[in-house]
């Protein structure tokens, strides 16, 4: 209920970062920085993460089971933890972010009239209606969050390149800031409910 009520709170502030952009994406001399943030938003897509974590956990599930690397076993559990907290993490987060796109069904900047703040087509299977969360948003911060809990040095790095993904889906077009925002919270939420389920079995240590 707050996620959403948040669309109408910072309504002005979406339609504001949407006609800035666009005007922004329209001038020529900004056509290079265009094409970076179409580059890097490619970093949000979940396919990707969904791959390095299935293999983590094959490939540290083979090496303990045939028992190669004896010496580094440890650390080999720490990578076998490491792909599970991010592979449950991100099917937790994904289902919270395509339960709120359905049910909600905000329109996507480019199909939204703009004349009308509630502009919804609830339960919908359109994805021109898919806008609120961002999924790649949700996505990219779930990939920050787990590696911070393994990697904590790495933090402020991390949450600097999923901010910058996450505000790529703005300055293209795809999303409102306040589905980049949702995309955050549902984030949290996820690795959080992920983490308290994974907590007392798979214990997170940090990589030395």
């Amino acid at each position: 209920g707050i996620l959403i009520l948040n669309i109408f709170i910072y309504y002005e502030i979406d339609i504001g970062f949407y006609n800035f952009f666009k005007n922004f994406n329209n001038s020529l001399q900004n056509i290079y920085l265009k094409e970076f943030f179409q580059e890097i938003t490619v970093i949000g897509d979940s396919k990707w993460y969904f791959i390095l974590s299935l293999l983590s956990i094959a490939v540290c599930h083979l090496i303990i089971k045939y028992n190669y690397f004896n010496k580094c076993k440890n650390t080999i559990k720490v990578f076998k933890n490491f792909g599970l907290y991010l592979f449950l993490s991100l099917i937790c987060t994904g289902l919270l972010t395509q339960l709120l796109k359905h049910v909600i069904g905000r329109p996507r900047p480019n199909h939204a009239s703009f004349d009308d703040a509630f502009e919804f087509k609830f339960f919908s299977l359109n994805s021109e209606f898919h806008s609120f969360p961002s999924g790649h948003t949700s996505t990219i911060f779930a990939v920050a969050l787990v590696v911070i809990f393994f990697i904590p040095k790495l933090k402020y790095f991390l949450l600097l390149l999923a901010g910058i993904v996450a505000f790529s889906r703005v300055v293209i077009g795809v999303h409102f800031f306040t589905d980049v925002l949702g995309g955050i919270v549902i984030s949290y939420l996820g690795v959080k409910i992920i983490k308290l389920l994974l907590d007392k079995h798979y214990p997170i240590k940090t990589f030395e």
